[in-house]
């Protein structure tokens, strides 16, 4: 069969139409490339909003997280605490008072510790961090203990053993309205403030300022006391003042305050008389002679306890908020008194100093016949407490009067 060959016209026309398809086809092409490119850049747009939204919306959900995290705290907190947010870096946070340089300059050669407490002597002003509710109309007796952030096994003993007790002595004594309160400053590391605020918020016993944990400021601790005393206890007609690793016999103390008047000068326990001033740089008690320069402290009972009267509170708080700050509390109290012209009355049943030899530190008989007694870990104060306490236990009895020896005035 024969063909015949295309001419060069259909040829022509045959190209033509072939360019147009494949010129139409690429058109349609760049279109659809267009088309997807615009498609992918719109969804790209949208693709980039929702991912800002989606950051800010976690931003905002973080912020308001840590609004809720920070009323929370402050709330359980409450007071004053609640203005220092939880990221503050710890340690106490001072109030405005700036260093005396003269001061300073002038205490070069003295150990570092005693050079800073004569540079803010002058500081004596310090907020409440954390604040008891105030005593009842008819407190009896207010037991302040002085303790730090992190005794946190010493007050919980207190608070099972003696601190719960509530008029164990027989006859009027029975009954009488009690109300403990813990002295803390800030120490360094600091307490975690969510652990010291529950605490206070569980116990209502807790009693902060903002000062440092410290030896040489218990003197600070003295004068705030008398200072929360007179605003928010003022009631109270005795004070039983002492450290947090004290034994307390409640009923043997009510028993001895019994018939005892508030509106009399009263201040006892165990009194330390001539005590030398220690000029040993090596120990915490060195006190130079550009300090004190008399050759002997006045009168004075040993900081681990000790019982006063509300006329004795308001008398010494006058006289503090005038004398000069001393590094070493009981001898501040004691320089106190000598300016109000009084002496602190003795006696045998506060025992500051422990328990020694030959005596057994650890008898519940003898325990059972004393008011106070020093130096007792928390697990012995549980012991000694629960034997104490116990009715089984056969001691010699114990007479009213010796439980009273050394009553008086301060005079």
């Amino acid at each position: 069969m024969l063909t015949q060959e295309p001419s060069d016209d259909s040829r022509r026309q045959a190209k033509a139409g072939t360019a147009g398809v494949l010129s139409l086809s690429s058109g349609r092409s760049r279109k659809r490339i267009d088309a997807s490119a615009k498609a992918t850049r719109d969804l790209a747009a949208e693709c980039a909003a929702m991912s800002r939204g989606l950051v800010l919306y976690c931003l905002a959900g973080l912020l308001l997280s840590c609004l809720l995290f920070q009323r929370t705290e402050a709330k359980l907190a409450g007071g004053p605490m609640a203005r220092q947010p939880f990221w503050a870096p710890p340690g106490p946070r001072h109030d405005q008072c700036p260093p005396n340089h003269i001061v300073a300059n002038a205490s070069l050669s003295l150990p570092s510790r005693h050079r800073l407490f004569l540079t803010y002597r002058h500081c004596r002003n310090f907020s409440i961090l954390l604040e008891p509710s105030g005593c009842a109309r008819d407190t009896f007796l207010l037991l302040a203990i002085k303790s730090q952030p992190g005794h946190m096994k010493q007050r919980a003993a207190i608070r099972s053993t003696w601190g719960r007790a509530r008029g164990q002595a027989s006859g009027q004594a029975s009954g009488r309205q009690l109300k403990l309160v813990f002295l803390l400053g800030v120490t360094r590391p600091a307490t975690p403030t969510q652990l010291l605020a529950y605490e206070s918020q569980e116990f209502d016993d807790i009693l902060q300022w903002d000062f440092a944990e410290d030896f040489f400021n218990l003197t600070l601790k003295e004068l705030h006391l008398q200072r929360w005393v007179a605003a928010a206890c003022p009631q109270a007609r005795f004070m039983l003042k002492g450290d947090d690793d004290v034994f307390v016999h409640v009923s043997n103390v009510l028993a001895f305050l019994e018939d005892l008047d508030p509106a009399q000068d009263l201040l006892v326990g165990n009194v330390i008389r001539q005590a030398l001033p220690n000029r040993n740089t090596k120990v915490k008690y060195f006190i130079p002679l550009s300090m004190y320069r008399a050759r002997h402290y006045p009168p004075y009972v040993g900081g681990g306890g000790y019982v006063v009267s509300r006329a004795a509170m308001q008398h010494l708080r006058a006289v503090m908020e005038e004398a000069e700050l001393f590094p070493i509390d009981d001898v501040f109290v004691g320089m106190c008194l000598r300016k109000l012209g009084l002496s602190p009355t003795h006696h045998a049943g506060f025992k500051t100093l422990g328990i020694r030899r030959p005596l057994d530190h650890l008898d519940p008989c003898l325990f059972r016949g004393l008011l106070l007694v020093h130096h007792l870990s928390p697990l012995e104060m549980w012991t000694m407490w629960a034997l104490a306490t116990d009715e089984g236990l056969k001691c010699a009895a114990v007479p009213l009067s010796q439980l009273r020896q050394g009553a008086g005035r301060v005079g």
